[in-house]
């Protein structure tokens, strides 16, 4: 009997980023199976959460995301964009929200067509991985897509 779990994923959190490959290997060693869902970070669903945030949060952000994918091993650099759009002049988060909305819903289309896991991998090593600036540019996200098993065309 295999075991199922539902994932909750973001596309624009480091610490989905840094479980997603333990996950991967989870399923490929044990009779486990992953429910993928992919919901919109808290930026985008909650915008004002980081107005009541202390000063110093995003600091400890910063330093625990660093210390975190240094003790795993992972390759990691903020991503470049951004997948969340923020005006940095008023530090508010538009509605208009062009990478994250595709991203969503490419990682969707993939966990409709079975490959949701891998996708979820391939293409978070492509946007936090550190290798890749203008992630949304180029091949990147097909040649990402394609390495999952699907065509981003048909997604």
């Amino acid at each position: 009997m295999t075991l199922e779990y539902d994932l909750y994923w973001s596309f624009r959190s480091p610490y989905s980023y840094f479980v997603i490959r333990r996950l991967v290997e989870l399923e490929r060693d044990y009779d486990v199976a992953c429910n993928v869902r992919v919901v919109y970070p808290i930026a985008v669903r909650q915008p004002e959460f980081f107005d009541n945030n202390d000063p110093l949060w995003i600091q400890y952000f910063m330093r625990d995301i660093f210390r975190c994918a240094q003790f795993l091993g992972l390759p990691f650099a903020w991503p470049s964009p951004d997948p969340v759009v923020m005006d940095m002049a008023t530090r508010t988060y538009p509605k208009d929200q062009p990478y994250i909305d595709r991203l969503t819903q490419l990682g969707q289309a993939a966990a409709e067509a079975g490959k949701g896991l891998a996708f979820l991998d391939e293409v978070s090593s492509t946007i936090w991985g550190g290798e890749v600036k203008g992630w949304n540019e180029g091949h990147h996200l097909a040649e990402a897509t394609m390495r999952a098993g699907l065509d981003l065309s048909e997604l």
